[in-house]
């Protein structure tokens, strides 16, 4: 057993057929412990408000105790950068074990979000992420509009991770055709899973 943070993105309100809805009710009946909030004004977020949110939950999870498995974090898009931005601020309430980042959108494209001042170029920007998350596993495609440099230059290089590549998935969202996708839930479940298996 798990305890699993999910994260969606923006404009997203968890439709029924996004891949995280399918992989917190997959993982529910497995018997994990799932957190999947719906976070406030989607479509007009805050830093400061999803900030909140994204520790609010943590937190309910670390009181569920450490008997309740490993703590693992899973985001698609802003909120890949919400996790990021606490991580390299120190704000995170508790360590995870692991964390999947899904798509995660160039912060330089959301300057109204304030998110656009996550710093992927601090030297310092892979220890301080590190301080919270054992190990980071980094998903994208090679024709993603809000990854324009590309997700092994934006991210896999301040991080020192290589990406999983998935040719032509595009944002990875369920407007790209992205609903069901096994390899998340098997990624939970073991890291080594393949990441690419849809059904």
């Amino acid at each position: 057993m798990a305890r699993v943070l999910i994260n969606h993105g923006l404009a997203n309100r968890r439709w029924q057929d996004h891949w995280q809805r399918h992989l917190a009710n997959a993982l529910r009946k497995q018997g994990h412990l799932v957190s999947y909030a719906q976070f406030p004004n989607p479509d007009k977020p805050t830093l400061e408000e999803w900030q909140a949110m994204l520790n609010a939950e943590a937190e309910l999870l670390v009181e569920a105790g450490e008997q309740a498995g490993e703590l693992i974090f899973v985001g698609h898009s802003l909120g890949c950068l919400n996790f990021l931005w606490a991580a390299s601020e120190g704000d995170l309430p508790t360590r995870f074990s692991r964390a999947l980042l899904v798509a995660p959108a160039d912060p330089t494209l959301l300057p109204d979000l304030e998110i656009d001042r996550l710093n992927l170029n601090h030297p310092d920007f892979s220890r301080l992420v590190a301080a919270f998350v054992d190990e980071v596993t980094l998903v994208g495609s090679d024709q993603d509009k809000w990854l324009p440099r590309g997700i092994r230059e934006t991210f896999g290089k301040p991080l020192g991770v290589e990406p999983v590549v998935i040719e032509g998935g595009n944002h990875l969202s369920m407007a790209d055709g992205w609903g069901y996708w096994q390899g998340v839930i098997d990624w939970v479940n073991d890291p080594t899973a393949d990441l690419t298996v849809r059904g």
